[in-house]
């Protein structure tokens, strides 16, 4: 590819639970990475790398138990755009 490439970007959601209490559910959590960048790649998306970012919710009724922050895997890939 040129200099002038343009490139779309998609970011999917990773996992966002891997329970691990033993080798063997270690390679089931790579899998499930691994599981969605094939998927992704079979429609032109390249990998690019992975993030996290975190939302803030309130808890509790009318949210007077202050706020939750949860953290979440995001998939970066990238393909040409199409001109």
């Amino acid at each position: 590819m040129g200099e002038n490439t343009i490139y779309e970007y998609r970011c999917v959601n990773g996992p966002t639970v891997i329970a691990v209490q033993k080798p063997a559910d270690r390679e089931q959590a790579v899998t499930e990475f691994q599981n969605i960048i094939n998927r992704e790649a079979a429609d032109g998306w390249e990998y690019v790398g992975i993030d996290e970012f975190q939302t803030s919710e309130p808890v509790g009724c009318l949210g007077l138990g202050g706020r939750k922050a949860t953290a979440f895997k995001m998939l970066v890939f990238k393909r040409p755009k199409a001109t």
